[in-house]
């Protein structure tokens, strides 16, 4: 019975992990109760205003949105989830440097989650071309974000169209080792449900006590490893990590590393063609 049970949690994780590192819209909101400032009744009209924003970027009526915000922004200046969603907007009708522009003056106001903000100016500065920015970005943002794997596979990716072989090398490790550690994906949902459940308080402290002192490790216990290996053993992305390992690896003249990286990824996904297509040049280098 405990083993069934311990198989069920399992595949509930599973399922929120999957929906937790994708990256879509991302808001910074924060529960309404935290919002007090001097004058309550401005403040309730400026979240009004920002929350038909949030229907109009939604919608994907990105103009309509950005009004909004702009007009809850006139009453209340400090509004993090309008300034947020504000550079959202502006990001997605491609007004680049308003979006990085709000986006750092986010920054400034200390928010409690920095490490959606730095993945979308990373992803400001690799669109108009600021490679150094970008990386700097993700960088920052793998260092504060829940699940890091995809910050640091974005900065594998122009460190790779640098052809700074082994730097990639070394980020696309990162990102594989975050994707595989257990304690990490524990840590990282622990992160975005005290996030996610700031408005109870009981929870809200229970979350931070696991946190503040590393006390989630003996839950862990309850996750099934054959399932969880199970899962990663059919992950694109982590085939994708492996390719281009075994890619720089090989620019490096390192074939057999490369070798050994290109046949993980195809062992993911057998019918991978572009690692298969690496693999056969580095087997040619090999058998000269």
């Amino acid at each position: 019975m405990k083993q069934k049970t311990d198989i069920i949690i399992t595949y509930i994780i599973l399922f929120i992990w999957g929906l937790l590192i994708v990256f879509g819209i991302l808001t910074l909101l924060k529960p309404n109760w935290l919002l007090v400032l001097s004058d309550p009744g401005k403040n309730v009209e400026a979240i009004s205003i920002k929350n038909a924003g949030d229907i109009y970027l939604k919608s994907k009526k990105y103009n309509r949105a950005i009004t909004q915000y702009k007009a809850a922004l006139k009453i209340t200046p400090n509004l993090n989830s309008a300034i947020a969603n504000l550079a959202i907007a502006y990001q997605k009708i491609g007004n680049y440097s308003k979006a990085a522009i709000s986006f750092n003056h986010l920054l400034t106001l200390n928010p409690e989650y920095p490490g959606v903000i730095y993945y979308n100016l990373g992803e400001i500065y690799e669109n108009t071309n600021q490679p150094k920015k970008a990386i700097t970005s993700f960088l920052l943002a793998a260092n504060t974000i829940p699940f890091p794997e995809k910050s640091y596979q974005k900065a594998g990716y122009i460190y790779m169209n640098q052809k700074k072989w082994a730097n990639a090398i070394i980020n696309f490790k990162l990102a594989i080792d975050n994707q595989q550690n257990i304690e990490n994906t524990y840590r990282g949902m622990l992160i975005t449900n005290k996030k996610a459940h700031a408005d109870s308080t009981e929870i809200h402290k229970n979350i931070i006590s696991l946190l503040d002192n590393n006390n989630y490790f003996n839950q862990i216990n309850l996750f099934d490893d054959a399932i969880i290996n199970k899962q990663l053993s059919s992950d694109i992305e982590l085939a994708k990590a492996y390719n281009n390992i075994g890619y720089c690896f090989a620019k490096q003249e390192n074939y057999e590393e490369a070798q050994h990286y290109l046949n993980k990824a195809i062992k993911i996904k057998s019918n991978y063609t572009e690692a298969i297509n690496n693999l056969k040049v580095v087997s040619g280098f090999i058998n000269k």
